[in-house]
């Protein structure tokens, strides 16, 4: 697809809102698209988001009953609704000039972007919201209570978020506005200890433990039982902030007791034990304690607890898998350390989808076999010769890489921190989807950071696992001394060691039977993909039994229930990603009389794809989405390979579809007598040494993800 129709694609966002096709206003394709192609999610893209779901409600409530829906689901980590249900506040706010109900809907929207970590977004929206909130005068006393009310919340929100962004005295401001607007409203009394609790935590982020300490041991008396271990959390940190690491040991090992059948407060008091013992000087003690609160946060599903971000506290678990990764390096104790960086992989996994989703086999996806973990011993059997199988687990001031091949393990440390490597990475990623030419100097820098150091053999094939930002970065096209890594080894990727041996535990399903879809119709002119169809047609002659499907009868009726029994599955349509929540990222199926036939990133665990070798997904972006604290990313990847597809092709930035189309036909004709991972090898060398196509951003977007065979 090219970049015209690219910025253009937003275009069909207002008409492909599931089910409200035949009830929203028409509202001109120049217009969304000029929208969208504004900041995503901003303020006029979502209240005309909101206006579509609003008027598709067949159930309309008030502005402040929509944001009540909003918080709820938020707080299940449902982010992308919980937006949704705010946007609809959003547009009638708008629509009748209610500067009260614009205040409740932006401070929800904060308040999602807060959990969903994006904390920037989240800090604007608030302070928008408080913005309307002063414009808002109520002349009755409730009204004024209500204002009062909601204002105290919406400073709260604003603090939690400055908080968490590094700016204490900022957030002191506010939750000292927000305490005393709440002391002349009817905020719930229960909510004032809760405020107190995010300054007592502000006061100890600024080093003032002598304010915290008096703070929490005056909450400490009069809050309830569910939020005092997270005051009891307050005083053992401040403990070891006096570097009182003896009285810290005492006081977590006291509510890792206490709390023993709570896993979510034994998880943090183990932590904190585990930091204790570190600075007293018995590591060993520390590692266990580490590798308790690790049981611990395992057994529990959901990352995000109301009552954490309630009172302020917002530490993340994944912050006790890298502590824990690094102690166990700095002590060599190196297979120790891949092993809870799987963990924490796995981890990741389970928590991120958690209850919301059932696979096609009536299991719940959190207890999907991709997430389990596997030993050393049984990995180092499935590396094949002639292959190093790199695991990557960046941390803030350094990098880890483990390289797995059947003889043994070496691990390597890289001295380059998250920070200074995603702004490599943003850098060669953006030069390279841009085309400009001198995307070849930060590549060599990486080349030299990543791939140097490990010490790979010449021509030995890498399956690379990521982690963090380089899941988006493109390691088979990073130019070394001898050219691009590509054009000396095979180069596949995988989301975690243990993913990729549960897949090639599977029986390979042959590849007898294809079905693919070419160029849906979405209705609009500008979205058509002629090359796509032609892409299609190529390769649909290639296998004994082939179903394809063009135009209009590219639905996702015909997806959902044909694909399960096809060993290959490939689409060739447009894709959007959500960056907010994955699992609600779209691929583009035709429209039908119901409406748009966008199929949601969460409706492909309902497919049985078992029987599936290879899914492609040829359209733009279709390997992002939002990578979890705990890594993996979280779209099309993740649910494909649940489902039980064994490996992907998918791609990291928008593509030129002419030469999606010739790669694609290459890739095939290739796969006739090659392994999947040396067929896409070959097409894609072939575009390189084309000069039309030479540069990376046509042959180097897609990339096999899962069983290279």
């Amino acid at each position: 697809m090219n970049f015209s129709k690219l910025k253009l694609l937003g275009a069909f966002c207002l008409i492909a809102l599931s089910g409200c096709v035949a009830t929203v206003k028409v509202i001109s394709p120049e217009t969304v698209a000029e929208i969208r192609a504004q900041e995503v999610d901003s303020v006029a893209r979502l209240s005309l988001e909101g206006q579509a779901y609003y008027e598709a409600d067949p159930f309309k409530k008030s502005g402040p009953q929509y944001c009540s829906i909003a918080i709820n689901l938020a707080y299940r980590g449902e982010f992308r609704q919980a937006i949704q249900e705010a946007s609809k506040a959003l547009f009638l706010g708008e629509q009748y000039g209610n500067e009260y109900v614009l205040g409740l809907a932006k401070r929800d929207i904060a308040l999602t972007y807060s959990l969903a970590g994006k904390l920037k977004r989240a800090e604007t929206f608030a302070e928008q919201a408080l913005d309307h909130m002063s414009r808002v005068y109520r002349t009755s006393y409730k009204g004024q209570q209500r204002l009062l009310r909601a204002r105290a919340l919406t400073y709260k929100v604003r603090g939690d978020i400055r908080l968490r962004l590094g700016y204490p005295d900022k957030a002191i401001a506010d939750f000292e506005a927000a305490l005393k607007d709440a002391s002349d409203s009817t905020l719930r009394r229960s909510w004032i200890p809760r405020i107190k609790a995010s300054l007592g935590n502000a006061y100890l982020a600024k080093g003032e433990t002598v304010a915290a300490k008096r703070l929490f041991q005056e909450l400490r008396e009069t809050v309830s039982l569910e939020v005092r271990p997270l005051i009891d959390r307050g005083l053992a940190d401040i403990a070891l902030r006096e570097k009182r690491y003896g009285d810290a040991a005492i006081l977590f090992e006291r509510l890792a007791t206490d709390y023993a059948d709570v896993a979510y407060h034994r998880i943090w008091a183990l932590d904190g034990l585990a930091r204790a013992r570190v600075q007293i000087g018995d590591p060993d003690s520390a590692i266990n304690a580490y590798l308790e609160a690790i049981a611990s946060a395992e057994k529990m599903r959901a990352i995000f607890r109301s009552e954490e971000f309630k009172a302020g506290f917002f530490a993340d678990i994944q912050n006790i898998f890298d502590r824990a990764v690094t102690l166990l390096m700095d002590h060599k104790r190196t297979e120790e350390a891949l092993e809870v960086s799987e963990r924490s992989r796995a981890r990741a996994f389970l928590d991120m989808v958690r209850d919301r989703v059932v696979s096609a086999h009536g299991d719940q996806a959190f207890t999907d076999s991709a997430g389990k973990v596997y030993s050393l011993a049984a990995l180092k059997k499935l590396v094949p010769q002639g292959f190093a199988l790199v695991e990557f687990h960046v941390m803030p001031e350094r990098t880890y890489a483990w390289t797995i091949r059947s003889s043994g393990i070496q691990a390597t440390t890289i001295d380059i921190g998250q920070e200074r490597l995603a702004d490599l990475v943003d850098d060669y990623w953006a030069t390279i989807a841009s085309r400009l030419p001198q995307s070849s100097r930060s590549g060599r820098q990486l080349h030299q950071l990543l791939v140097e150091p490990l010490g790979l053999d010449e021509n030995e094939g890498v399956i690379i696992i990521p982690h963090g930002v380089l899941h988006y970065l493109p390691f088979h096209a990073l130019p070394g001394p001898k050219g691009y890594l590509i054009e000396s080894r095979v180069v596949s990727y995988a989301p975690s060691i243990s993913v990729l041996a549960n897949l090639l535990e599977n029986e390979d399903p042959g590849k007898e039977s294809l079905i693919a879809f070419g160029n849906p119709d979405l209705g609009l002119p500008v979205f058509d993909l002629p090359n796509a169809q032609k892409e299609v047609e190529n390769i649909k002659t290639l296998f004994p039994q082939t179903q394809t499907f063009f135009r209009k009868n590219a639905t996702k009726s015909n997806l959902l229930s044909k694909a399960p029994g096809k060993n290959v599955v490939h689409i060739a349509a447009h894709a959007e990603i959500d960056q907010l929540d994955p699992l609600h990222s779209v691929i583009r199926m035709a429209r039908t009389k119901e409406g748009p036939g966008d199929i949601k990133a969460y409706e492909i665990y309902g497919i049985n794809l078992t029987k599936t070798k290879l899914v492609i997904l040829s359209a733009c972006d279709t390997a992002f989405g939002r990578v979890s604290r705990g890594d993996e990313i979280w779209g099309f990847t993740r649910t494909f390979l649940s489902a039980g597809a064994r490996a992907l092709i998918v791609s990291l930035w928008p593509v030129e579809d002419r030469a999606t189309m010739q790669l694609m036909s290459q890739f095939y004709d290739e796969w006739r007598n090659k392994p999947m991972a040396q067929s896409l090898r070959a097409a894609q060398l072939k575009l390189l040494r084309d000069d039309k196509t030479s540069h990376p951003f046509y042959w180097a977007p897609f990339i096999l993800v899962g069983d290279w065979r």
